[in-house]
């Protein structure tokens, strides 16, 4: 519905909004290693347990050991390590150790404890990473390709599983499959959308297949496509969106028998619902609406309120920049946000070589560079978001932009998009020489009336 890029909104419902609600320990610690880093780097471990979601985090040392000890809710647990945005599996058992250490290239060497389960989950975390199925300009997307990437990847972690003992080894087999469904299932969606291909007979198949009431598949997100298919999502007629929400955290309730995958749905539905920006009496009246079941779900309503805090507007135009990031030029000198305000209006736009509807943009960026070339009454950059500056740089070299081009610290820009709220790119924003903003969302270069705004923007200095 919209065009922009929600990057990692599974990780952001699962790890950005949850309280660090896990306590140390006395004994050996549950999980240690080391990342092959210059300099601190957040690490976080995430977790589900029974359709609640918890986080811990911690910075590594200078020389890029981690340490985190804390007590499980239960005997074992299954982990997402991630470091910075790119995640990692692993299996953590009370009073056992798992030692994992990272290099530059994202390969693991686990040693400690449990090498058959992490090895196995580490490779079905990296092979069914949703980012691995993503089109990219380097990647553009062609099914038979990502079938095959699809196949290798399952095939590793198939591989490995066969070092893990029972009853771990069925569960696992179970999520093996599931995932894989959930990634054929999207896969297939996106060759419908681009192709114009029908696959809805083969989607239809496998979704009839999915039960909504196992585990593996709220842990593989497989659940969603079963309930976008479900006579509960297809019930309608509600007089409003609450009723309309009402219904269907009733319907989740009374059809699922999984409390885990029915808090996992209502998470869902109850972060769509707070992203439509309601006013503060459409929350109170959501949750009176549905009180019934997250009464039973405490941890979840305090999560749904969080984006709720989340969404509300943090920086306004007429405000000041809110943080300084630190942004990279392609030969790796390094300058503040703050050294290129002041002297003109500036024009930026936040990107990322992944992120489609950002790279549709370029041409009529280009475009609107060349427009006001000559023009000392407004400056343009482009700021990248990208992860891998090799992707970067190597998109860079390709378009040969005429316009200076950064991409941002890992740290600051986090801080930065943090700050503004930004959840979602292509963003554009216009600042005056007085260094507050004109437009915290100003409009994209593809809008037919940019060089009118523009001009504008330059008249009221």
């Amino acid at each position: 519905m919209f065009n922009l890029c929600l990057r990692f909104l599974s990780l952001i419902l699962l790890s950005g909004f949850f309280s660090n609600i896990l306590f140390a320990s006395d004994g050996s610690p549950l999980l240690k290693g080391k990342i092959n880093v210059s300099e601190p780097t957040e690490v976080a471990v995430v977790y589900d347990y029974d359709g609640d979601n918890y986080v811990q985090t911690v910075k590594t040392a200078a020389d890029g050991s981690f340490v985190f000890d804390f007590d499980l809710p239960a005997e074992a647990v299954d982990v997402l390590v991630y470091v910075e945005s790119e995640p990692f599996g692993a299996y953590l058992k009370r009073g056992e150790t798992t030692v994992m250490d990272i290099d530059k290239g994202g390969d693991v060497a686990f040693s400690g404890d449990n090498l058959a389960e992490n090895k196995f989950l580490n490779a079905y975390t990296r092979g069914f990473y949703p980012m691995q199925y993503k089109p990219s300009p380097d990647l553009p997307f062609v099914l038979s390709d990502y079938l095959d990437r699809l196949e290798k990847n399952a095939g590793e972690a198939r591989r490995l599983l066969a070092s893990v003992k029972e009853p771990r080894k069925s569960r696992y087999s179970r999520m093996t499959d599931a995932y894989y469904n959930e990634v054929l299932l999207r896969l297939l969606g996106m060759d419908s959308s681009y192709s114009k291909t029908d696959h809805k007979a083969q989607m239809d198949s496998i979704i009839a297949t999915i039960d909504p009431n196992a585990d593996e598949s709220r842990l593989t997100g497989i659940i969603n496509y079963w309930y976008n298919r479900s006579d509960i999502h297809r019930k309608g007629n509600a007089a409003s969106i609450i009723d309309y929400m009402k219904d269907q955290f009733a319907g989740i309730d009374s059809v699922l028998t999984n409390e885990g995958n029915k808090k996992s749905l209502w998470m869902t539905l109850g972060s769509m619902f707070m992203m439509y920006s309601p006013s503060e009496n459409d929350v109170q009246d959501f949750f009176a609406a549905v009180e019934p079941q997250l009464s039973r779900a405490p941890m979840v309503k305090e999560r749904i309120m969080e984006v709720y805090e989340s969404m509300k507007p943090k920086v306004s135009n007429g405000d000041v920049v809110p943080t300084d990031p630190v942004i990279i030029s392609p030969d790796g000198s390094k300058c503040h946000l703050s050294d290129l305000l002041g002297e003109s209006v500036v024009y930026i736009d936040i990107w990322a070589t992944w992120c489609g509807p950002c790279c549709r943009e370029i041409p009529y960026m280009e475009k609107v560079v060349e427009q006001f070339k000559g023009n000392e009454g407004i400056t343009f950059i482009s700021i990248s978001r990208d992860d891998s500056r090799q992707a970067w740089l190597k998109k860079l070299d390709r378009d040969k932009p005429e316009w200076p081009q950064y991409i941002f610290d890992k740290s600051s820009g986090d801080e930065f998009m943090n700050a503004m709220g930004i959840m979602g790119i292509p963003r554009f924003l216009l600042i005056g020489k007085d260094r507050k903003f004109i437009s915290v969302d100003a409009e994209r270069p593809s809008n037919e009336k940019i060089a009118e705004i523009l001009n504008a923007a330059i008249g009221k200095e």
